[in-house]
């Protein structure tokens, strides 16, 4: 009985995270205009005499369908008027009001520069898995290069190299940032994905 839960939880939690991931992103990104267009189509049964609308439950779906096509649509639209110039410097515009708000400007500047580093397609966020001394010289952690120190800290510490982020397990969203010196810092030949299986599993997914 316990070795026959064991094996169907093992099976079953793969699906129920993926379906709570992907509900979740589902919900946020249709949210916005799901109201907006479940009040247009019951206005649209009740004008134009439908019946088929009358069912809550193909409304609901409906609604969110439609908001998730136009919520595409407009994040394409808005990429493509991104690559024009006068699109650009009317977004600029735009981003300095925001900026010079107090409180949202700081929210929005530290989001905006959070999105831009890990979608940007020129680097990668994580630039390759290494080994570290830490927390004690006698022990190791897994982390991430994630770039060079910036010059300010480097006349602080001139004999640090590099920025390496370990995150902590099973949560790798969170955990600490490093300044090493390069001869401190062990490349290892596995993939940032195997690495993250790796902190996901607590050590048991071995790459």
């Amino acid at each position: 009985m316990k070795k026959s839960f064991s094996t169907g939880l093992i099976l079953l939690l793969p699906f129920a995270l993926t379906f709570w991931v992907v509900r979740y992103l589902f919900d946020l990104f249709t949210n916005p205009l799901f109201n907006l267009i479940e009040t247009v189509l019951l206005w649209v049964e009740k004008t134009q005499g439908l019946t088929l609308l009358h069912h809550t439950g193909f409304v609901n779906f409906a609604s969110r369908f439609l908001a998730l096509v136009l919520t595409f649509v407009f994040i394409i639209t808005l990429g493509f008027l991104g690559r024009r110039f006068f699109f650009h410097a009317m977004l600029k515009t735009a981003n300095n009001l925001i900026f010079r708000t107090p409180i949202i400007g700081t929210i929005y500047r530290l989001t905006k520069d959070i999105t831009k580093s890990l979608f940007s397609s020129e680097k990668k966020t994580f630039q390759e898995t290494v080994i570290i001394p830490f927390p004690s010289p006698e022990t190791y952690s897994v982390g991430f290069v994630t770039g060079k120190v910036p010059p300010d800290i480097k006349k602080v510490i001139p004999e640090t190299d590099m920025i390496v982020f370990v995150p902590t397990a099973p949560h790798p969203i969170s955990g600490y940032i490093l300044f090493s010196p390069k001869k401190s810092v062990h490349s290892v030949d596995v993939s940032v994905e195997d690495t993250f299986k790796f902190l996901l599993s607590c050590g048991v997914i071995r790459p």
